[in-house]
């Protein structure tokens, strides 16, 4: 049988110990969130979510105030009443040196389709690609946790409707108030890759 003598030993269990604090260390760091988006967390960004979307509220809900509680919704974390939706509603937020800037709302419908709820970014941070940015998170969010569509509801006036056509999101149609867009996958990223070979080219032109 092999046996290590005493110095050894513990030089030996001194090499685990420092091993293992670097393994949890390291694995501690790759888990934290890098930003600029990050989880939605309630005590942080609960007060600056709610305001954002009273200001906007003819952009992102289609009922008058006090027929949808944001409230509850946030607290939930669920597109609707049904309990079976609970923590079902994912929630990002957009901060910048600590400032809150926006956020978006996006959760599976089902197995293959997700929807796109809720996109709002304050008004001091709005023409900087911020809305891309989250639009874009939130969309390839829902593309690998296997969703193969993704759609919206949107008013047909909302200037935000040429940020999902750049996205590769299609009208399919119009219900009263509301317009229905849709991307699949194949779609959203054909429209990407035409959007980055644009930017290159316009690059290299200068």
């Amino acid at each position: 049988m092999f046996r290590l003598g005493r110095s050894k030993w513990l030089n030996f269990m001194l090499w685990l110990v420092l091993f293992g604090g670097v393994t949890a260390g390291l694995i501690y760091y790759l888990s934290l969130e890098k930003g600029p988006i990050y989880e939605y967390d309630a005590k942080r960004d609960k007060k600056d979510i709610l305001s954002l979307f009273d200001a906007n509220w003819y952009w992102l809900i289609n009922v008058p105030r006090g027929h949808y509680s944001p409230e509850f919704t946030f607290k939930y974390k669920t597109p609707k009443r049904d309990p079976r939706y609970f923590g079902k509603l994912i929630i990002k937020v957009l901060r910048e040196n600590n400032e809150f800037v926006g956020f978006t709302a996006y959760y599976k419908v089902s197995f293959y389709k997700g929807q796109f709820l809720f996109l709002a970014v304050d008004k001091a941070f709005r023409g900087k690609g911020v809305g891309t940015k989250l639009a874009r998170y939130a969309v390839e969010d829902l593309f690998k946790r296997g969703c193969s569509v993704v759609f919206l509801w949107t008013r047909p006036n909302n200037p935000a409707r040429f940020l999902y056509k750049k996205l590769g999101f299609k009208k399919k149609k119009i219900d009263g108030e509301l317009v229905y867009f849709s991307v699949t996958k194949d779609e959203y990223y054909k429209a990407k890759k035409e959007v980055e070979q644009r930017k290159k080219g316009a690059a290299e032109k200068k």
